[in-house]
């Protein structure tokens, strides 16, 4: 009987089976995956009809419902897909083997898949690109992710103040609205910014998660079984 530490590992594995980090992929092969990628195309679509509108002082006082809607979506897809990249990183994190000077192929295959779920993830929170502490990466930093509408409601928030004015704590109206068209195009180009975020963030996001699709289908025996002959028990 193997030592006590050995069976909690053992339970560990037991209690995350390779069936649910499959479930995953295939959910993201055959659903999300192509869900993200209509938001991108739906934000596109968007943010080219905002830019022929012509915005007035009244496109300040009102709620942008389709960007928010835009925003809220994409949101929920980055979150769905951050909790999804941690079950499946939790299987595979549970099947990394005792670290050996030999037969390490399939470890490495495990770390480097790891590192592609970890590239998502930070796509999914709008970060990635500049790694920490002086970190270098090639990967493109995402503009957009799950905190996207709070960002943008600050943004947006800043320019409806300028062209509306603050309000006035000893009357009950505004002063100081701007009369400048120039602050109206930038009010028009926050929405725009914010839909080409979301557009291009998501199809980063749909590249990532294709290309984790792949190197999990061609792996996936590395990536629960890391060494040859392991069998069920510990290795």
């Amino acid at each position: 009987m193997p030592p006590k530490r050995l069976v909690h590992a053992q339970d560990l594995r037991d209690a995350f089976p390779e069936e649910e980090s499959c479930g995953v992929v295939e959910r993201w092969a055959t659903n999300l995956v192509s869900h993200v990628a209509k938001i991108a195309e739906q934000a596109g679509s968007q943010c080219a009809s905002i830019q022929g509108t012509k915005y007035t002082c009244d496109n300040a006082e009102k709620v942008p419902e389709e960007v928010m809607s835009m925003l809220f979506n994409y949101q929920s897809a980055c979150r769905r897909i951050y909790c999804d990249a941690e079950v499946i990183r939790t299987v595979i994190s549970v099947r990394i083997p005792e670290l050996k000077e030999e037969d390490n192929l399939g470890v490495a295959v495990q770390h480097a898949v790891l590192k592609m779920l970890e590239e998502i993830q930070n796509k999914t929170l709008g970060a990635g690109g500049a790694g920490g502490a002086g970190e270098k990466t090639s990967s493109v930093k995402a503009q957009a992710g799950v905190f996207s509408l709070r960002e943008y409601f600050g943004a947006r928030g800043a320019v409806e103040e300028k062209i509306l004015g603050k309000p006035d704590d000893d009357k009950n109206n505004s002063k100081g609205g701007s009369k400048s068209p120039s602050v109206l195009l930038e009010l028009r180009q926050v929405d725009v910014d914010a839909l080409q975020k979301v557009e291009l963030s998501a199809l980063q996001l749909v590249t990532a998660m294709r290309s984790f699709v792949n190197a999990y289908a061609l792996n996936w025996k590395k990536l629960i079984e890391p060494r040859s002959g392991g069998g069920r028990m510990v290795s």
